[in-house]
């Protein structure tokens, strides 16, 4: 098992914000997790995407989506669920 060490005290980085789809990983931007952190995230999964999916009105990204089965995310009809939707759906086309 791999564990990060984050000593950056500029970079927070909250496990509720991070989904891993399998092929890349989606990072929440929240009141808990910021760019640096996702920053770091990216630098240490290199064979991976990330992008960053803005996080409003909800604690953290899985709030109100996860992963439900391969290749299939679930996602909330809330209007910060719905945001985000549209920000994971333009990044999935566009890595693909």
């Amino acid at each position: 098992m791999f564990f990060l060490e984050m000593t950056d005290e500029s970079a927070t980085l909250e496990g509720g914000d991070v989904l891993f789809t399998g092929r890349e990983f989606f990072v929440g931007l929240s009141k808990r997790t910021n760019q640096r952190g996702a920053e770091i995230l990216a630098d240490t999964f290199k064979d991976y995407a990330v992008s960053t999916v803005p996080v409003q009105d909800a604690l953290h990204l899985k709030s109100f989506c996860s992963m439900a089965g391969p290749g299939l995310i679930a996602i909330g009809s809330s209007e910060a669920a719905q945001k985000a939707l549209k920000v994971q759906t333009h990044l999935f086309k566009h890595n693909t």
